[in-house]
Formats: C-alpha cells, structure tokens, sequence
C-alpha cells in the first residue's frame, strides 16, 4: 500500500455537525462513545490531529482507560500512541496538551515556509517534519509514518483534513456516532470541509456495520474503489 491503514473517527449530530458556529467544545454523544473512541486509540499505532482542532478542543491523545490499555497491550502495541499534528501556519500553543501530556513520540507536520519564531518554540518538544510547500503534503507524510512503523493510523479531525485525505484517496474507513440531536448553522464545521466533490465524483461508501446504543448509532463504512 505504500502507507498506513488510515481510518477516521468523529462524532456529527443529525444534521452532520461536529460541533456549533462558535465552536465550542463538542458535547454531543455519551460515555459509550467515549468508549468507542478508546478502543479504537488502543488499536492504533499512532493518532493524527489537526491544528485546528488542537486550538478548539484541547484533547487529550491517549487511551484512557486501563482496559484498553490492558487490550493494547494485547495486540503487542507500545503503551503509547504516537501523536501527529498537521499545521501549516504552526498556529499552535506550545502549552497545548499535544505538546505536553505524556505519551509517545510526538510529530508535527508542517511545511518548507514554517514561520522560524513558531519552529523554535516547538521543536524541543515534538520532531519537526516538514513535507510540502505551501499545504502540509500528507501522502509524503503517510509514507514517512509507515517508514517509522506506523500500520494503523486514526485520524480525529477536523472536517478539512477529513477532506485532505480524501481528496487525495488516503481514506481507508470512516467510524461516525450519529448523535441524537440538531445544530444546524450555516458556518458550522462538519465531517467533510474543503472544496467538496461533484455529484459525478463523489466517494460511495460500503457499510460494514451499524448498532444502536440507546439513542445513538454507531456506523462504520469502508471506501469503496
């Protein structure tokens, strides 16, 4: 494949929003998809973020539960994910819980024009790899993550690097909780952002499996080619 297996988890509401116009921090499913959310970090080689949401939601890129810490221990997988963060810009607080929880090996993939002020208040805290010129070029990226290892990567968002990976066809599998609720908001951030595809285009996705727990539903889809 030449890359890493890149599936992608989020949370929308109905009306496919993953968060408010004013971006707060999303509220919207229960414990067991923070459950879900575990086992699919304790399955993972490494975890990917982007700047965007390292700004909005702060989250921890970890898994937090003993017994899926236990389970990743399992499958053979070191006690810590890898963390990988996509910033252009390096718009980044160096406090960020990216930069300072514990864990494993932490990358931030930035571009060849990465502000100099903004590399230097970084780079002692996460290797600095820059691949691209003016976008951060992710299937350069995916190539030198399976270089260092990494077979299974789970992408957290947000709605425009979903699109980056897949405008560039990297997308392996899509897990989406369908939150019972309604956001609306015409600048809202959803699952997918960018440019978007034309009807002739668009991906079509096979369903692999769908559960209802109370009144949430848990899909998984698989790309198809």
């Amino acid at each position: 494949m030449g890359r890493p297996f890149v599936y992608v988890n989020m949370a929308a509401s109905v009306d496919g929003k993953i968060t408010s116009s004013d971006r707060e921090y999303p509220r919207l499913t229960s414990a067991h998809d923070r459950e879900t959310m575990d086992r699919l970090r304790a399955e993972a080689d490494a975890i990917l973020v982007g700047a965007g949401t390292a700004r909005a939601d702060n989250p921890p890129l970890h898994v937090r539960s003993e017994e899926m810490r236990d389970y990743r221990r399992s499958l053979g997988k070191p006690e810590s994910l890898d963390r990988v963060l996509v910033s252009a810009s390096l718009d980044i607080d160096p406090e960020n819980r990216f930069f300072t929880d514990d864990g494993g090996t932490r990358i931030v993939a930035t571009v060849e024009q990465a502000p100099a002020d903004r590399v230097k208040a970084i780079e002692t805290r996460a290797e600095i790899w820059r691949v691209g010129s003016e976008r951060v070029d992710l299937v350069e990226l995916l190539r030198r993550l399976e270089a260092r290892g990494v077979g299974r990567l789970l992408v957290e968002g947000g709605g425009e690097l979903n699109w980056g990976f897949l405008e560039h066809d990297l997308l392996d599998e899509l897990y989406v909780t369908i939150a019972p609720c309604l956001l609306g908001g015409a600048v809202a951030p959803t699952l997918l952002e960018g440019r978007g595809l034309k009807m002739a285009d668009q991906t079509r996705l096979r369903l692999i499996d769908l559960h209802r727990e109370q009144d949430e539903l848990y899909c998984r889809w698989a790309v198809v080619r």
